[in-house]
């Protein structure tokens, strides 16, 4: 079965899905490895992670597509691409969106954002007039029709964010209009703190775009979980990306070992020998396709 027709299948059967959010070919293996069965290539931490950069709309579409190539052929499990703003207008979408269904992405979000977007959680940001974001859903649409009808498309909202939520609803319910599968809407109204984004605020809000038919990515504050998110119609909701953790945890490593020169404190970490890791990466079946056509 193609990934993208998995994926779109995991949307239309009953229940809740959770998503790992990975950065590399590594966290989308471990996200496989846990039971997941999808995973999120996060725009920010593949910056952070793979370019060295902070996420403020300076990667480029091609950087993207190569890194998530790696990351969606490292799995059997669908991937979910974050694609920010399609990285120009409406043909920049369009020629993102193919190049992402030909290297065997299973979906993508797009956000309203005027380039260069950046992360929402650094600021404010602005956003595109309604007309323009949904020519740039079109052409999304489009590539996805043209090449691969079960590619989900998430039309990603940060409207609330300077408009506010009726804003966001207008442009959420056009999207559905136009044939987006999934709407994200991630940003909170000016005045609001982001904490106050409960269960019931969310509740109505779902609601109001078209929850349960319409398949809402939930975002809010960090207590919610994913029994609270179902409970307000959500169809899905993508986990904690692990970049914070797993820097925290080198930089330690690092630290113990410069100060001590021992690997003590790699010791104490359940990480498994370097064999290990190369059958986590597949090994097993180089190896014996090493074995059935390289003569010895």
């Amino acid at each position: 079965m193609k990934k993208t027709t998995m994926l779109r299948d995991l949307l239309n059967k009953p229940g809740f899905l959770c998503v790992p959010g990975a950065y590399d070919c590594l966290t989308a293996r471990c996200a496989q490895a846990a039971g997941a069965k999808a995973v999120f290539m996060s725009g920010g931490s593949i910056r952070s992670a793979q370019l060295g950069m902070p996420d403020i709309g300076i990667a480029t579409a091609s950087e993207v597509v190569s890194i998530a190539k790696y990351m969606a052929d490292s799995v059997e499990i669908p991937l979910i691409v974050d694609a920010d703003d399609g990285y120009g207008g409406a043909l920049a979408a369009f020629r993102t969106t193919t190049e992402l269904i030909k290297i065997g992405a299973a979906g993508i979000f797009i956000d309203d954002q005027k380039h260069p977007t950046k992360c929402p959680f650094m600021g404010v940001q602005e956003v595109l007039p309604r007309d323009e974001y949904y020519g740039k859903i079109g052409a999304v649409l489009e590539a996805r029709d043209k090449l691969d009808k079960d590619f989900v498309i998430v039309a990603r909202i940060d409207a609330a964010a300077t408009l506010g939520d009726d804003e966001m609803l207008v442009r959420a319910k056009k999207c559905v209009e136009l044939g987006v599968d999934v709407i994200l809407p991630h940003a909170v109204p000016p005045k609001a703190k982001f904490k106050e984004r409960g269960k019931e605020t969310l509740r109505e809000l779902y609601k109001k775009v078209g929850a349960p038919e319409v398949k809402i990515w939930a975002m809010g504050p960090r207590e919610m979980t994913a029994a609270d998110y179902e409970e307000v119609g959500a169809k899905m909701w993508v986990t904690a990306i692990p970049v914070g953790a797993v820097t925290k945890l080198v930089i330690d490593l690092y630290k113990d070992f410069l100060k001590t020169g021992t690997l003590r404190a790699f010791d104490t970490v359940e990480a498994g020998t370097i064999l290990d890791m190369f059958r986590f990466a597949g090994l097993d079946f180089w190896t014996e396709l090493e074995k059935k056509y390289v003569l010895a």
